[in-house]
C-alpha cells in the first residue's frame, strides 16, 4: 500500500469510526439536550458515553494522521508547504480535542451520576466543563482553518480534484462563520471534508 492508498484508507475510515460513536442511540438525545437532560442521559447510560468517547478519540487520531500524510502525496512542483501548514493545524487542533475528550471520559459520567443520584453538580466541574468547551472550540476553528489550506493546496495538484478541494475550503469558511454566528457547531461538521478527501484519494 502506498502512501496516498494509506491516507485514503485512514480519511475513510476515521470519520466513520467518529460517526459510528456519534450515532449511539442511547446517547443521540443527550447532544442537544439541556444539561440536566444531558447529565441525567449519560448517569443513565455511563458505558455508552464511555464506549462513544473513545470512539472519538480513535476517529480523530486516524483522522489527524491521514490529513498529515495528505501533503506528502501533493507533487514537489505544488504547494506542498501550504498543505503541510493545514495538516500541522489539523494535528493541534485534533489534539485539543482529544484532550477535551479525554476531560469527558473521565470526569463527565461521575458528574452525572452524581447529578443523578443528588441533582447536584461541583462547582470545580463547572470550571472545568468551561475549559473543556474552550478546547472543543479551538478545534472548531483549528480544525477548519486546516482542512480550508490542505483544500486549496490539493488544488494545484495531487489526487484530489479541485472541485472537491475549493468545496471543502468554502464548507470550511462558512461552517467557521456558522460557528461564530451561534455559538456552536456539531463535531462530525469536520469530518466530512476529511471524509471526501479520502474517498478521493481511493477514488484516484
Amino acid at each position: 500500500m502506498d502512501l496516498a492508498h494509506l491516507s485514503g484508507w485512514l480519511l475513510v475510515v476515521g470519520p466513520l469510526v467518529f460517526v459510528v460513536g456519534a450515532g449511539d442511540p442511547y446517547l443521540i438525545r443527550a447532544w442537544t439536550a439541556p444539561q440536566a437532560i444531558f447529565l441525567a442521559v449519560v448517569g443513565r447510560h455511563p458505558m455508552a458515553w464511555r464506549a462513544t468517547n473513545v470512539l472519538f478519540i480513535v476517529g480523530t487520531v486516524l483522522t489527524a494522521v491521514g490529513l498529515a500524510l495528505l501533503p506528502f502525496v501533493v507533487p514537489d512542483g505544488g504547494p506542498r508547504g501550504f498543505a503541510l501548514g493545514g495538516a500541522v493545524a489539523f494535528v493541534i487542533a485534533a489534539i485539543l480535542w482529544i484532550i477535551s475528550l479525554l476531560y469527558r471520559l473521565a470526569v463527565t459520567p461521575t458528574t452525572a451520576l452524581r447529578f443523578v443520584d443528588s441533582g447536584a453538580i461541583d462547582p470545580w466541574v463547572a470550571t472545568l466543563d468551561g475549559l473543556s468547551g474552550a478546547l472543543f472550540q479551538a478545534f472548531i476553528v483549528l480544525g477548519f482553518a486546516g482542512i480550508a489550506a490542505i483544500g486549496i493546496a490539493t488544488t494545484a495538484g495531487g489526487p484530489i480534484p479541485p472541485p472537491i478541494g475549493w468545496a471543502a475550503a468554502a464548507l470550511a469558511g462558512l461552517l467557521v462563520g456558522g460557528f461564530v454566528v451561534s455559538g456552536d457547531m456539531p463535531p462530525f461538521t469536520v469530518y466530512l471534508a476529511p471524509l471526501a478527501f479520502g474517498i478521493a484519494v481511493l477514488v484516484s
